[in-house]
């Protein structure tokens, strides 16, 4: 008989023996593998729209890498480690919280000339499109520790602001263009058809610290962008700004390709796959762009949609990597070629760029797409809690469709790993469905197991299988929620709220509301009713919201709700559900995935405290654990292998274990994970379960330090 086994073994007890919520950290020693390779940054959360920039991290004198996703302004770490294989790098997450907050870029220069190199961004002015230029200036610590001042740029001589304002898509070049060892900045503004370049002139009013910068050339190149997306070069006309037909946007790179003391352009326009190599055939006082091309790099063959390059140091050779990812945002369009990171290395003989990887860094994460959402499921029935990830990804016909990933835990009850099995379970990505979040249960009674899928226009469908639960899914039909749709982009989670025998809907939805579906039906014959929308009066303002909540009944029937937000961050409410929550916490533990937290809670290495499991908007996981928790047992370190007798049984059971000799503790458990009988007993001693309701349970046994359990069936 096949169950489901999405529920959470001890998750209800182990809330009630802590006297507060305690602090969670990244979870950052799990192993995942993928086709025999272990993933080095699984758990970093994916990659969608990255820069990439050198920066000090700590005082080891190796240069680290700083990689910033623009698609929830995320920044990931990652440290530099010596070893004998030569430089390697390791996500270092405990650093993020040392950074400033970052929008839209995140360059790194010495822009106040201290020697130490200062983080260039944005800040939203009046609107996500209106933003300005902003720095962070490192400053002197010890230790070598992170610390920022934040400052702004100045720009001089502008009848209408001091601001150097740039369109949220850009991407402008800043190096020392004039050779004055000062950086410079390179724009073209949105509409505009000319490169402008703004000189860096703090010595001349006041000093480096001034960070003052003047527009000295609005024609910089003498060269003009073209609707195609080219330029005419020799040409040169500034009364053809703001033009329709100009710029969208753009990224760009300044370099000395050639090293003849000036700075060429790499560039690439919103609409482009190609970046432009602009040769600059004057000098670093007069710039004069005398040729292009798009053949220099790759071969001429198409990159990423909005392709923008960065230049780094990876390694100890000192030989310069170029990398090149998307500059796109938007996380819901077909791009013809894909969403590949390249990575090149410069040939020191003739100067070619020679690609290395197509997946740099994310090939080593847990990402098959965008829009991620975890759940929690024994698919395999080995008593190991397994990972289903839905996730989005670009279709040439709908724009996007999702299928779910399954990692199978191919570990042991105290030490999970995970090895990816499919990244179509069920074969769901037949059915074109968007944006699904996946919930798992016995709706029929029959103990095989459903999968309630809520999609993006808020409706939810159940699908079905009648072999494995590794084989296809199919529609259940009729569709016993075909009743019911929320305000947009649905998350449920199915728990027996009535405590009735049949699996109710807690839900979140796209307006930041969570909803009570009821499950008025029988076990054998789900029928479900939306009862309330608005639970907890919990009921954000603003149309931007979503929520992704994940429900714990407590001992005392109230509920902890972990409420992922689209924000990135969680807030933890308390309450019942026929009252308003009581808000506990915002902004828990310092958790901030980026973008779209979506969340499963799951005690994954069986100590009796829940991990959480977050997908995000650029498609990978993270997870996290809780600190120091005191709790009233022992962590399991080992496994009993147990069982019940008889089984299926009416009324009295016996519990047996081999592994472990002495008295243990019985804990048996309802199909929704709620604890519904408790004591201590010895191998082989009746348990009277004569009060408990027909149907399919779990139990746990722990003796010592080991632990084992089960399926057990009872029946009337």
């Amino acid at each position: 008989m096949r169950i489901a086994t999405t529920f959470f073994f001890s998750l209800t007890g182990a809330f009630s023996l802590w006297a507060q919520l305690p602090s969670y950290r990244p979870a950052e020693s799990i192993p995942f593998f993928q086709e025999g390779r272990r993933l080095a940054y699984a758990l970093a959360g994916g990659l969608e729209a990255p820069q990439f920039a050198n920066i000090h991290l700590n005082a080891d004198g190796l240069t680290d890498l700083l990689v910033f996703d623009r698609v929830g302004a995320k920044a990931l770490p990652f440290v530099a480690v010596s070893t004998t294989e030569g430089i390697l790098y390791g996500y270092a997450p405990a650093y993020e919280s040392a950074l400033p907050p970052l929008n839209q870029m995140a360059k790194i220069t010495d822009l106040n000339c201290d020697g130490l190199a200062d983080l260039l961004t944005t800040e939203e002015l009046s609107s996500a499109a209106d933003v300005a230029l902003k720095v962070y200036l490192r400053q002197p610590t010890s230790d070598g520790s992170l610390d920022f001042q934040a400052r702004r740029l100045q720009l001089y001589n502008s009848l209408n602001d001091t601001l150097i304002r740039i369109h949220a898509f850009d991407l402008p070049a800043v190096a020392d263009i004039n050779g004055d060892e000062l950086p410079d900045l390179l724009y073209i503004p949105q509409g505009g058809t000319q490169l402008q370049y703004y000189e860096n002139i703090s010595m001349e009013v006041g000093g480096c610290d001034s960070l003052a910068f003047e527009l000295r050339d609005d024609c910089w190149g003498e060269a003009t962008y073209t609707l195609d997306g080219t330029f005419e070069l020799h040409s040169c006309d500034p009364g053809r700004f703001s033009n329709p037909s100009g710029c969208a946007g753009s990224a760009m790179l300044l370099l000395d390709d050639d090293e003849d003391g000036d700075q060429d352009l790499l560039f690439s326009g919103i609409y482009d796959y190609h970046i432009q190599l602009l040769a600059n055939g004057g000098d670093n006082q007069t710039a004069q762009l005398t040729q292009s091309t798009t053949d220099w790099l790759f071969g001429g063959e198409p990159l990423t949609e909005f392709p923008a390059p960065y230049i780094v140091s990876l390694e100890e050779d000192g030989a310069p990597r170029l990398i090149v990812a998307t500059n796109r945002i938007n996380g819901a369009g077909f791009s013809p070629f894909g969403n590949d990171i390249y990575l090149f290395r410069r040939d020191n003989g003739d100067g070619s760029w020679n690609l290395q990887s197509s997946r740099f860094l994310a090939k080593d994460m847990i990402d098959h797409g965008f829009r991620s959402s975890p759940a929690i499921w024994d698919v395999n029935e080995d008593g190991l809690p397994d990972l289903l990830i839905a996730y989005n990804s670009a279709h040439p016909i709908y724009g996007y469709t999702s299928g779910i990933a399954l990692y199978l835990n191919t570990g042991s009850a105290g030490q999970p790993e995970f090895t990816l099995a499919t990244e179509d379970f069920g074969m769901l990505s037949i059915y074109n469905l968007k944006a699904i979040h996946p919930a798992v249960g016995d709706l029929t009674g029959d103990g095989i197991p459903e999968l309630v899928l809520g999609l993006e226009n808020g409706s939810m469908q159940v699908y079905t299988n009648s072999q494995s639960a590794l084989s296809n899914y199919f529609p259940m039909s009729p569709n016993p929620l075909s009743g019911v749709s929320l305000y947009g982009y649905a998350r449920p989670q199915l728990i027996d709220v009535d405590e009735n025998g049949t699996l109710d809907l807690l839900c979140g939805a796209r307006n930041g509301t969570m909803a009570l579906i009821e499950n008025s039906g029988t076990p054998s014959s789900p029928q479900f009713t939306l009862v309330e929308d608005t639970l907890g009066a919990v009921a954000p303002q603003g149309y931007f919201q979503e929520c992704s909540p994940f429900f714990l009944k407590q001992e005392d029937g109230s509920y902890l709700i972990f409420y992922g937000q689209r924000d990135g961050t969680i807030s933890v409410y308390e309450g019942r559900l026929d009252a308003p929550f009581a808000l506990i916490t915002s902004g828990f533990s310092g958790i901030d995935v980026g973008e779209r937290a979506t969340l499963a809670l799951h005690d994954l290495n069986a100590d009796g405290v829940p991990e959480i499991i977050a997908g995000n908007m650029r498609g990978g996981v993270e997870a996290f654990e809780a600190g120091q928790v005191t709790s009233t047992s022992e962590p399991a370190t080992g496994q009993l292998t147990a069982r019940a007798i008889p089984n299926p049984a009416r009324g009295s059971v016996s519990f047996e274990w081999e592994g472990h000799s002495g008295p243990a503790t019985l804990l048996l458990f309802d199909v929704t994970g709620r604890l519904v009988f408790h004591e201590k007993t010895e191998t082989g001693r009746p348990a009277n379960l004569a009060g408990l309701p027909a149907g399919l349970y779990f139990f746990r046994i722990r003796s010592g330090n080991r632990e084992g359990g089960g399926k057990l069936m009872l029946i009337k």
